[in-house]
């Protein structure tokens, strides 16, 4: 087995593709996607190292800061290996290898990953390791095509009815010279109280624009959002990949704190999903903490949950 970086080229991109898929396959992606993930990162320390056997890529590793929760001794890992490649120690090794890059740039005080609550032996690897559960965030689903909106259309003429305007991000886009601005600060705010087990670190305007507004998947006509006055009090957001149109994928959705518990966040998922339908959108995939108010709500919309993901984390005593 040889354990080397990844090459950031077309060739190691599509492989890529073509991995991911298959370990997770209600979820596709495209080699356009993957390239903006790695294009849109922060400069932070990150490597990305492939594990191959015979010339083929059996597993990918990736270490590094996590910039969306900087600490400082704080490192993320995470390894993901071809199922036709299981249970030869090859993930074993590439863990290995990623820790190892950890420890040779500097002290390490906590290693944090993730796993799908389904992948039985990559939370016993994790155990085995003394790795503990510090979140578990169900991924649900839903038809769209069977979603009947019919019940909760009053939750719409409830927020207008108390002067909110739910507009698309397209409409505001036009409307507002600084929408980015807009769109980034409603975000920062909101994602401050998103459940997570360490505090948010905040993006920069710039960092914020190659996250969202780079994304290949960016859709401004589905995304919607609360205004109140001249004011954004709360956002919904669709990501779309061109290359699978049928499903849709959550980002944010929430309102600023005044605003909470008045069904506006329900409201807004409602333009989002009638929207997405128009689009072509077949299913609509998220995930949320799991005492989140927003799990409820989207299970109450009709999303059927599925396995979680899993937050992991190892907390060391290094002193060097």
């Amino acid at each position: 087995m040889l354990i080397r970086d990844f090459r950031f080229d077309d060739s190691d991109y599509q492989t890529l593709r073509i991995l991911t898929e298959k370990i997770y396959p209600d979820e596709p992606t495209s080699v356009e996607t993957l390239r903006w993930d790695d294009d849109s990162r922060p400069k932070v320390w990150w490597r990305k190292r492939v594990a191959e056997v015979d010339g083929k890529f059996a597993a990918l590793g990736t270490v590094g800061e996590p910039f969306w929760s900087l600490q400082e001794g704080k490192v993320h890992l995470s390894v993901e290996v071809d199922p036709d490649y299981l249970n030869r120690g090859i993930g074993t090794r590439l863990f290995a290898d990623l820790e190892a890059l950890a420890h040779a740039r500097g002290p390490v005080r906590r290693l944090i990953t993730g796993t799908q609550e389904d992948k039985t032996a990559a939370s016993d690897f994790l155990r085995e390791r003394g790795f503990e559960v510090a979140i578990r965030e169900p991924i649900s689903e839903l038809d769209l095509p069977a979603f009947d909106e019919t019940p909760f259309v009053h939750k719409i003429q409830q927020a207008e009815a108390s002067g909110i305007r739910l507009v698309s991000l397209a409409d505001l886009a036009r409307e507002y010279h600084n929408w980015q601005e807009r769109h980034w600060q409603l975000d920062t705010a909101i994602m401050q109280d998103v459940p997570t087990p360490d505090p948010f670190s905040p993006r920069t305007l710039e960092t914020f624009v190659r996250q969202h507004i780079g994304n290949p998947g960016f859709s401004p006509d589905v995304t919607h959002v609360a205004v109140h006055g001249g004011e954004w009090v709360g956002i919904s957001e669709l990501y779309i990949d061109p290359s699978h149109p049928e499903v849709g994928g959550t980002g944010l959705t929430g309102v600023t704190r005044p605003w909470r518990r008045k069904g506006l966040a329900t409201a807004l998922k409602l333009k989002v999903l009638h929207q997405a339908r128009t689009r072509g959108v077949r299913r609509v995939i998220t995930d949320n903490e799991e005492n989140n108010p927003m799990f409820q709500i989207n299970l109450m919309l009709g999303f059927k949950a599925k396995p979680a993901w899993l937050g992991w984390q190892l907390n060391l005593s290094e002193k060097d």
